[in-house]
């Protein structure tokens, strides 16, 4: 029998180095990672480039331009991607039906938090990454002090989550589990792009500011909610700061954001952007925060599973009670399901896979299971009965 479970859990073992699976935190993991080095173009038919980023690209991406044309990545070969035009107007939450934030008496709580705690600004560091201390979590603070001043609560949590690596998401996964148990309002991971720095660079107000990409991960249940919210923040921007968000791209990835529908990955500028300006943006961002934001608590995960784009707690529940709920679908979310389905029907085909190769013939293996179930399972479960006798 102990045979048998080695078995089993070799297949899972097997099955968890192939490309896109992970038996962890959700039951497939497609995290999209930054280039080795420089970064991707996309352009359109026509030749004209729509999206320079240092993300991986992928044919199936998607991705809203300033001007919220949305596109289609349909091929991608080495660091080129052609992309075609889907809409040459991506349908955006009109501004003037954006539902203001009641910052107080109410005083939502925002939490900002890093995946990448290295990531920092060229002109301003001397260098892209500085383990420990990337300048952009100056960028968050930026971000939550102007926040503050709007009368928000604000959480910015400095979590280290270095080697900046393909499990970065995982160890910053369990950040955002200990930050929902604080019932914030919305979550932001903020994040600085790799991409030429006149893709990135604006002025707004006579001020030099790094302009900001909204990413959306594919691989969620609450996708399409999250989406629906990074329009809305758009919207809200473009409405105040023409040209403070750059695009939505819509990738291959997950980003955390399959734990809770209101949570957005921010990439404010690129390596080559100044701190100086990021930060400024951060503030600007800032400020559009009450246009988007609707009012009341986090809407927890469970309605965000059943399509409620706007969930709110039944009526009868208080805050905390929601907040409660919140908390222990986060922790237990649907992919933690379909990761026990997973392992279960990993470990019935490494059981037949083992019981073919050690007896050789299907004939043999059936012989050798209703043996097993007819003297192992009575002999176990007699020697239970007489335990108890």
């Amino acid at each position: 029998m102990l045979r048998l479970l080695f078995a089993a859990l070799s297949v899972l073992w097997l099955l968890g180095t192939f490309p896109g699976f992970s038996v962890a935190a959700s039951s497939v993991s497609w995290e999209n990672q930054e280039i080795d080095d420089g970064y991707i173009t996309a352009i359109d038919d026509s030749g004209i480039i729509i999206l320079q980023t240092g993300l991986t690209v992928h044919p199936g991406d998607h991705y809203i331009d300033e001007a919220n044309h949305l596109y289609e990545i349909t091929a991608v070969e080495g660091r080129m991607a052609k992309a075609r035009v889907l809409s040459g107007r991506a349908i955006l939450f009109d501004e003037a039906v954006a539902v203001p934030a009641q910052a107080a008496p109410s005083r939502p709580i925002i939490a900002v938090y890093h995946t990448h705690t290295d990531e920092s600004y060229i002109p301003t560091d001397g260098k892209a990454s500085i383990s420990g201390r990337g300048s952009i979590m100056l960028v968050g603070d930026a971000l939550t002090s102007r926040l503050a001043e709007l009368g928000f609560q604000t959480i910015h949590d400095k979590t280290l989550h270095e080697p900046h690596d393909a499990n970065a998401y995982q160890r910053s996964r369990r950040t955002f589990l200990k930050l929902l148990k604080q019932q914030p309002a919305t979550l932001f991971d903020l994040h600085r792009d790799s991409a030429p720095v006149a893709f990135y660079q604006t002025t707004i107000n006579g001020q030099t500011a790094a302009k900001i990409l909204l990413v959306v991960g594919q691989q969620n249940q609450n996708q399409a909610t999250t989406l629906d919210y990074a329009k809305r923040i758009k919207a809200a921007a473009d409405a105040r700061y023409k040209s403070l968000i750059r695009g939505i791209f819509i990738a291959r990835g997950n980003y955390n954001q399959d734990l809770n529908p209101r949570s957005m990955l921010l990439e404010i500028g690129t390596q080559y952007n100044t701190l100086q300006a990021a930060a400024y943006s951060a503030t600007l961002f800032a400020d559009v925060v009450p246009s988007f934001l609707p009012p009341g608590p986090v809407p927890d995960s469970a309605a965000a599973i059943s399509g409620d784009s706007n969930p709110i707690p039944p009526a009868g529940m208080t805050d905390t009670a929601a907040g409660d709920a919140a908390g222990a679908a986060a922790e237990f979310p649907e992919s933690t399901v379909h990761d026990l389905f997973f392992i279960l029907a990993a470990f019935i085909l490494g059981a037949i896979a083992y019981l073919y190769l050690s007896t050789g013939s299907w004939q043999e293996a059936k012989a050798k299971l209703a043996r097993f179930r007819k003297y192992e399972f009575i002999n176990f479960f007699g020697s239970r009965k007489k335990r108890k006798d």
